[in-house]
């Protein structure tokens, strides 16, 4: 987050500037405008102050859940479990009373392109006809390709793939070689979430987010 500066104007000075830079002299400033600024500036510095320790404990978490993480890793000969996701990591105290986990999602987009070539392989093929015994790929595959709000099911184009050791011909190879030419992970992004196992014993997520308090 940049740096932000929160200007709070005292009822002693003469005059206050507005948005537009004039000064406007303290007397003709309205009571409803003197409590505005009285507490929304006031109100503005403990968020930002509260951000900053939330931007620091957030950092904190990450490296104390990688160390724990990377402490398990060495005592077992320095190898990793295989995980389900880009590493998804999950720790637990002693007596499995709090939880931490860690998971990192990469983002998946397509390269226009490619995926086009994709499309258009599909295409030629669904116009020559399957088989009757492989009839029902064909609305998956044309659903596959249809936008939602704009934007492909990024699960169901993937999910094309597992099919190919069902359709001999080659072109639906071809297709998924340029699906699998045509995926793009240009970011991702962590997440962190820390449990605590209540009096029923079930874990509870002690969420930060402000609307979930």
């Amino acid at each position: 987050m940049s740096t932000l500066t929160v200007r709070q104007q005292k009822p002693a000075d003469k005059v206050w500037i507005d948005e537009a830079g004039i000064a406007i002299p303290y007397e003709r400033i309205k009571g409803s405008e003197r409590a505005n600024e009285r507490k929304l500036p006031m109100l503005a510095k403990e968020r930002i102050a509260l951000r900053k320790s939330l931007e620091l404990h957030k950092e904190k978490c990450f490296q104390v859940g990688a160390e724990l993480y990377q402490l398990f890793i060495d005592e077992n000969g320095g190898k990793a479990p295989k995980s389900k996701g880009k590493g998804n990591i999950t720790r637990y105290n002693f007596d499995r009373s709090v939880k931490i986990e860690i998971n990192v999602n990469a983002a998946i987009v397509f390269d226009e392109a490619l995926l086009q070539l994709a499309k258009d392989k599909l295409d030629d093929l669904l116009n020559d006809g399957l088989s009757t015994a492989k009839d029902y790929v064909k609305p998956i595959v044309m659903d596959a390709f249809n936008n939602s709000g704009g934007n492909l099911d990024t699960k169901r184009v993937l999910g094309l793939r597992k099919y190919a050791d069902k359709i001999s011909d080659p072109r639906y190879a071809e297709a998924m070689t340029f699906i699998d030419k045509a995926i793009r992970r240009p970011n991702s992004r962590e997440y962190f979430a820390l449990y605590v196992r209540d009096e029923r014993g079930e874990y509870v997520d002690v969420h930060l987010n402000f609307s979930a308090i």
